[in-house]
């Protein structure tokens, strides 16, 4: 059966199948294996190890289960099997293949690229662990030399995409001849095979691709989210890899040499990468503040650059200061001593309670294999982990997003669009609905019915106006973002990757850069997250990725708008 194609949100193939040939053997068939064996050496051009490996598999499986032996041959390949096979055999042929068959089957392709590489995965021949799972789980499904989905959506959705084989039977004599016999022909049964569910995914390809452009091979991710529906438009992973050569006859090679890459671009950054959130998590101390009422919008904190606790100095990024800030000030410029002093009047366990509510520290719910929950650290969590008490001092660096903290980029998304879509709860996904091979719907993204998130309205609305001003006001981290067409709003973050008192030079020591974001700055539609890993300043690796991308979604919406309008013109 082929499976499921995959189209992005407009109708996009992502992912489609072409035909290929596979060369396999039927143990039950083969009357001398050496000699066949022999004989696919010479015209196949394969090892004897190789052959050998290949045909040890049958001790594992039913005698009438094949062993792909190639599973993309050429067609020349194909023409000298089937050239020299005949229904029959006698010794002066210089050729054994009774047992050896040509199968026609299905090759995964990618017309739209590599770019979503971690959000489709890809296929292989199935394990023995995972045909053990899969046995339990669907009976009669999985069988030895299946291909299914072994990553991402080609894993979570392989039951549904993968289709339904079909069979024929056959009477057939001692030497394999088709014969007919009265009273059993009349009873053989055949059943064709049904393709698997196609999927409509939420991704935009061209979003997609223009994300993966503007990284241009730099480590990182880039998350782009509905904030009304949690629907992902963008989910990428940098450096990605190349889903084409997976398939290929030398994909063994080619994953050997991506693993052993020191980018490790097999690794999801978006949903397994954790990291601290430095400044972006400035947007939750606030909200925390201001929801448990120990500061006030207006209320004035004096920044000289350096904060004294203890007997250690914490220091503001701008080591000369902020002077007199209020909330807004503090947002737009990003000052670290308004937060630190913020942290200590919350305390730990009430930073991680606003954490918590605006899905940190847990799973969001999207269906990836390997999702990490980050950590929002609190008092019994470090009790339990070093078997020490919490210290104030350890307050002040969580409460600027260093210190324990860490969170995965879709985790940040998550949270700044539910802080600009009023505090209502999402489901971030990236399949809409599927349909069957007789384009019946058999399965549509139901979101939880909306729940509101236990904060006030007011607080939030507070928080995303003073957002929408880091962009729009002059000396505002991220005011670069102004030039762009559409209104955005949004919080830059640089997180320290090693201490300020190392003395690593190195890019690999370089701080992560961050940007979380939203747009339009009113009434927003989509938002956004970004980290460039040892990028430097969030304002100048990360600002620039989401505001371009920012930017994109409204362009592709006007060209949608305008072809409708374009469209319901000429209709008559």
């Amino acid at each position: 059966a082929a499976r499921g194609i995959v189209y992005d949100r407009s109708g996009k193939i992502l992912v489609d199948n072409v035909p290929r040939f596979q060369v396999v053997i039927i143990p039950q068939y083969v009357v001398d294996p050496a000699g066949m064996l022999n004989s696919l050496q010479s015209l196949l051009d394969l090892s004897k190890a190789e052959l050998d490996e290949v045909w040890a598999k049958r001790l594992r499986q039913a005698k009438y289960q094949q062993l792909v032996v190639k599973a993309d041959a050429s067609l020349d390949e194909i023409a000298r099997i089937r050239a020299r096979k005949s229904p029959w055999h006698d010794s002066s042929e210089k050729f054994d293949l009774r047992g050896v068959e040509v199968r026609t089957t299905y090759q995964r392709t990618y017309p739209a690229g590599s770019a979503a590489a971690h959000v489709l995965g890809y296929v292989s021949e199935i394990d023995g662990d995972r045909l053990k799972k899969y046995q339990q789980e669907y009976p009669d499904r999985y069988k030895l030399g299946d291909q299914v989905g072994v990553s991402a959506l080609e894993e979570e959705w392989d039951e549904l995409i993968r289709g339904e084989e079909g069979f024929e039977q056959r009477a057939v004599n001692a030497v394999g001849r088709e014969v007919e016999y009265i009273g059993i022909t009349n009873r053989l049964k055949t059943k064709p095979a049904h393709a698997g569910a196609s999927l409509h995914l939420t991704i935009d390809a061209e979003m997609q691709s223009f994300a993966q452009e503007l990284f241009a091979g730099r480590r990182g991710s880039a998350v782009v989210i509905d904030v009304n529906t949690g629907a992902l438009l963008t989910l990428l992973s940098s450096p990605t890899y190349e889903l084409e050569k997976l398939t290929t006859a030398k994909a063994e090679n080619y994953w050997r040499k991506v693993r052993a890459q020191q980018s490790k671009p097999l690794f999801n950054r978006a949903v397994q990468g954790a990291y601290p959130p430095a400044s972006t998590y400035k947007i939750v101390t606030a909200i925390a503040g201001l929801s448990e009422e120990l500061i006030t919008p207006e209320e004035r904190i004096d920044c000289h650059g350096a904060y004294r606790f203890g007997r250690r100095t914490f220091h503001c990024w701008n080591r000369r200061g902020h002077g007199s800030s209020n909330l807004r000030d503090s947002i737009i410029h990003s000052c670290d001593i308004y937060y630190y002093v913020l942290g200590l009047r919350l305390g730990v366990d009430r930073l991680a309670k606003y954490a918590n509510l605006l899905g940190f520290g847990s799973p969001t719910g999207i269906r990836l294999a390997g999702e990490r929950s980050g950590l929002i650290p609190t008092k019994a969590w470090k009790k339990q982990r070093f078997g020490s008490k919490w210290l104030e001092g350890e307050t002040l660096s969580i409460a600027v997003g260093q210190g324990y903290d860490l969170v995965t980029p879709l985790q940040n998304a998550l949270m700044i669009a539910q802080v600009v879509n009023g505090g209502k709860s999402l489901t971030p996904h990236l399949v809409s609905s599927a349909f069957s091979e007789e384009a019946k719907q058999v399965y549509s993204f139901t979101n939880k019915e909306t729940q509101q998130i236990y904060l006030d309205p007011e607080v939030l609305q507070q928080v995303s106006q003073a957002l929408a001003d880091v962009v729009s006001t002059p000396g505002g981290t991220a005011h670069r973002l102004s030039r762009y067409k559409v209104s955005m709003g949004g919080k830059t973050g640089t997180a320290q990757v090693v201490s300020l008192s190392s003395k690593c030079s190195s890019e690999k020591c370089r701080d992560h850069g961050w940007f979380v974001g939203f747009s339009p700055a009113k009434q927003a539609q989509i938002a956004v997250s970004v980290i460039v890993e040892n990028g430097g300043f969030g304002s100048s690796s990360a600002a620039p990725i989401a505001g371009a991308l920012m930017q994109k979604y409204h362009d592709i919406s006007q060209a949608q708008m305008a072809l409708t309008a374009k469209s319901n013109k000429l209709s008559p």
